[in-house]
C-alpha cells in the first residue's frame, strides 16, 4: 500500500518509523475495489504475457536426468529470482501510471530473468512481448521501481539489460544478417 505517500510493504512498515501523522491509501495506478484492495488482473495479464516460466531448450525425459546449472550460470540470474510480486515497483512507476499498456517492472524483470537462466529457450518468445513500445522501449529509466522494491530486485537495471539486449538483436538483424541462425 502507499504509506505517506510512498509505495511500502504494510507487513514491513512499522509506527516506530513514522513519527508525525500516517497516511495509509491503496497503491497507485491500480483500480481500488474497496478501501485498501486493488485489482492486480492488469499485472497479473501482463506477466502471463513475459511467459514467466522456462521454456525447455531441448526436450529432456525424467529419465535423462536433471537440467544442471553451474554456480556461476545462477549466479546470473539469481538476483530476479527473488522478485515477490508485490507490485511496489508498479505504483512507483511514472510510465505505468502515465501509458497504462506499459509492461511494468516487475514482470520484465521475470522475463529477463528467465532470458538469463542458461537451461531456458524462450528468450525469442519473450523478446517479441518486451522489445516492443509497450516493453523496455517505454521505460524512461527514473529509476523508482529498484528504489522501492523490498528485495532489491532492480527492475530498471533488468531493463536496460534487455533494452541493451534488444539493440544488439536489431543491430545483428539489420547489419549482420548472415550471423542470424
Amino acid at each position: 500500500m502507499m504509506v505517506n505517500g510512498e509505495p511500502a510493504l504494510s507487513c514491513k512498515s512499522f509506527l516506530r518509523d513514522y513519527p508525525d501523522k500516517i497516511r495509509i491509501e491503496p497503491l497507485a495506478h491500480f483500480p481500488i475495489v474497496r478501501d485498501l484492495v486493488v485489482q492486480l488482473d492488469d499485472f497479473m495479464e501482463k506477466l502471463n504475457r513475459v511467459k514467466p516460466y522456462i521454456i525447455p531448450k531441448e526436450k529432456k525425459s525424467v529419465s535423462d536426468g536433471q537440467h544442471k546449472q553451474s554456480p556461476a550460470q545462477l549466479k546470473a540470474f539469481k538476483q530476479y529470482t527473488l522478485c515477490i510480486n508485490c507490485t511496489l515497483c508498479y505504483a512507483a512507476c511514472p510510465q505505468y501510471g502515465l501509458v497504462p499498456d506499459f509492461i511494468g517492472p516487475a514482470a520484465m524483470a521475470l522475463a529477463h530473468r528467465y532470458n538469463l537462466d542458461s537451461r531456458d529457450g524462450g528468450r525469442d518468445q519473450r523478446q517479441e512481448v518486451v522489445a516492443t513500445d509497450e516493453g523496455v522501449w517505454e521505460c524512461s529509466f527514473v529509476g523508482a521501481c529498484s528504489e522501492v522494491c523490498p528485495k532489491q530486485v532492480d527492475p530498471a537495471g533488468a531493463i536496460q539489460q534487455m533494452k541493451i539486449a534488444s539493440t544488439v538483436d536489431w543491430y545483428k538483424e539489420h547489419l549482420m544478417p548472415w550471423s542470424k541462425p
